[in-house]
């Protein structure tokens, strides 16, 4: 009689913020041997990023894929620093985003990288990875208020439970297909001086950079919704760490000039304080945004 194998044993918080550490200095030694050990055989990788990342937007299959991918990366650039900038893990998923500076080998050019990673584990292997890249705009944040060393290393609470976190971001994001409620959701649920992030390139994507204040934002998703028609919007792969939330949005985008469609991944980061989001920081497909803007053949 066969006895049933045992699943794997599942990964604890610490040990999963300690295996992205090794994933990233990996990287950039570029260890690629090490990076792709901590992925399963068949685990699945979904790029999304712009036309001068390393990687075209698509998907690798399986750990082979995946390393191919890596070295077609490394063969023209090669990476210089990094910095890991936050990690969230909850229940065997975990966000990450980090800052990168790469040389391109034919060039000479360098280049500073925005990423973040949503990534699930099955025992002791990643097998689905999520990854968004883009080039950074300089900070443009004026009058940001500064937090005391007190506020530092003990934030306030976020006023909210899990499944209220969970429900104000599923709530929100739905709302993107209903301009007037989705800003009247964000005067009531954002904090007055919230600290907003679209992360990428200023001169392809107007209001990429860091802005301050809610009617900052609220200018910014104005001008957005007068360009585009937001359909079928989902938010999937929520994970809570203390009062900060990621997940993905998957959204229908049609573009109301061109009438070009397409359907956009965004990587969604935010952080609550006494029932309010304080922090929103977005990544997203930047080359299906300007595909339907019309305007991918000027890059």
């Amino acid at each position: 009689m066969f006895e049933r194998a045992n699943p794997p044993a599942e990964l604890t918080c610490n040990e999963i913020r300690q295996r992205l550490v090794d994933i990233t200095q990996a990287r950039l030694a570029g260890r690629l041997d090490r990076v792709v050990a901590h992925f399963a055989p068949d685990a699945i990788v979904h790029y999304n990023c712009t036309k001068e990342g390393l990687y075209a937007p698509g998907t690798a299959h399986g750990r082979a894929g995946f390393l191919a991918s890596l070295k077609r990366a490394e063969e023209e650039y090669q990476p210089l620093e990094g910095e890991i900038v936050e990690i969230l893990v909850e229940n065997g998923a975990a966000a990450m985003r980090w800052r990168t500076r790469w040389r391109h080998r034919g060039s000479g050019r360098l280049w500073s990288l925005d990423m973040a990673y949503l990534l699930r584990w099955r025992g002791d292997y990643v097998v689905e990875m999520h990854e968004f890249l883009d080039a950074p705009s300089p900070s443009i944040v004026r009058f940001s208020p500064q937090r005391s060393l007190d506020q530092i290393l003990n934030p306030p609470n976020s006023g909210l439970d899990r499944a209220e976190m969970v429900e104000l971001a599923q709530t929100l994001a739905k709302s993107t297909a209903d301009p007037r409620s989705h800003l009247d959701l964000l005067h009531r649920h954002c904090a007055p001086h919230i600290l907003c992030e679209f992360v990428g390139d200023r001169a392809r994507i107007p209001y990429a950079g860091r802005h301050v204040g809610l009617e900052v934002l609220i200018a910014i998703v104005s001008a957005i919704n007068v360009d585009f028609e937001q359909l079928n919007v989902s938010l999937s792969g929520i994970i809570v760490d203390g009062g900060k939330l990621a997940g993905r949005r998957t959204v229908e985008w049609r573009h109301r000039g061109t009438g070009r469609r397409g359907v956009v991944e965004l990587a969604e980061f935010l952080r609550f304080e006494d029932g309010l989001i304080v922090e929103f920081m977005e990544y997203r497909d930047s080359i299906t945004i300007l595909e339907m803007q019309g305007e991918l053949e000027h890059w």
